[in-house]
């Protein structure tokens, strides 16, 4: 076993695990779809940032926070620099800030009574520290959100921005609809593949710190755009899929083994669909198996061709 590593197609894999892995694709390729759960939330404005469009006109971001809302992993000011300066495009990619954008603007009036845009964005609470402590951190999340509003509102705003000193916010924050995804429990195998089934179990991080297991990431096919991972996870120690926790995002798997015997955070190489997950636990080999559909395969199975 090795740590973050993708595998090719010239990597040693037997056929027993081709076998093993076609098995669980299959359950989660003809397993009932899990579709999203939106929930309502109420985000809390923290500090608010004025801008201008092209047009010169003034815009206004409430960042606001919501414990709803996945936590970014936790990375130094110089991991940062180095992936935004990687030319390697995984690289680059690596690290996200979850957040949720309104589904729309809400027109207001400023202090002198001009008519300005505002977008509500929630991010979660423990970020905002790092915000606020780290102008390097600020900046990315900035541009992040420049590049959410563009893509989602068709907008161009301007880099040159200030954060108001005595208002948190401006306007009436809105109400927002946040998806949450049902997380799939760990079947217990010793020599073939259970149905695969889904629960809301809640997650919980280790109270001390764990060491990060060895684990492999294959893509299926092994050539060109996958459309699965399979993730495995070697163990030693863990007897029970009852000891541990499987949380899946749609960038992003972690793992807790339970009292703090290892903990697991994986950026995933491609975007996956997270209702389209399968895993098991082999008890015997103390191995754990994670399928997990990605969004090109989840596309080619709505053409049929999947």
């Amino acid at each position: 076993m090795t740590s973050q590593v993708l595998l090719h197609p010239d990597d040693d894999i037997t056929q027993e695990d081709e076998h093993l892995w076609g098995n669980l694709i299959d359950q989660v390729k003809v397993g009932e779809t899990q579709k999203p759960t939106e929930i309502e939330v109420a985000p809390k404005p923290v500090f608010c940032v004025k801008t201008k469009d092209k047009e010169k006109s003034k815009v206004f971001l409430n960042i606001c926070t919501c414990d709803s809302i996945p936590e970014p992993k936790n990375i130094s000011v110089d991991d940062l620099v180095k992936m935004l300066e990687s030319e390697e495009e995984m690289v680059a990619a690596d690290y996200r800030i979850p957040m949720s954008i309104g589904e729309t603007a809400h027109a207001e009036v400023d202090k002198k009574g001009v008519g300005c845009s505002v977008y509500d964005i929630a991010i979660h609470p423990n970020f905002v520290k790092t915000l606020k402590s780290e102008p390097a951190f600020m900046n990315f999340f900035l541009q992040v959100i420049y590049e959410g509003l563009g893509a989602k509102f068709d907008i161009e705003l301007e880099w040159d921005w200030i954060i108001l000193k005595n208002r948190t916010h401006v306007g009436r924050i809105k109400p927002q609809m946040i998806r949450t995804y049902k997380k799939p429990v760990i079947q217990e195998v010793q020599d073939k593949i259970k149905d695969v089934t889904v629960s809301n179990k809640k997650t919980n991080k280790p109270t001390q710190p764990a060491p990060k297991p060895d684990y492999i990431i294959v893509q299926e096919p092994l050539k060109g755009t996958p459309n699965y991972l399979i993730i495995e996870v070697k163990l030693p120690g863990i007897e029970s899929s009852s000891k541990l926790t499987l949380d899946v995002g749609e960038d992003r798997m972690t793992l807790h083994a339970h009292p703090a015997k290892y903990f697991l955070d994986v950026e995933m190489p491609y975007d996956v669909v997270p209702m389209k997950s399968g895993a098991q636990y082999d008890t015997e080999n103390q191995l754990l198996t994670v399928a997990l559909m990605t969004t090109s395969g989840e596309g080619k199975q709505a053409r049929g061709e999947l």
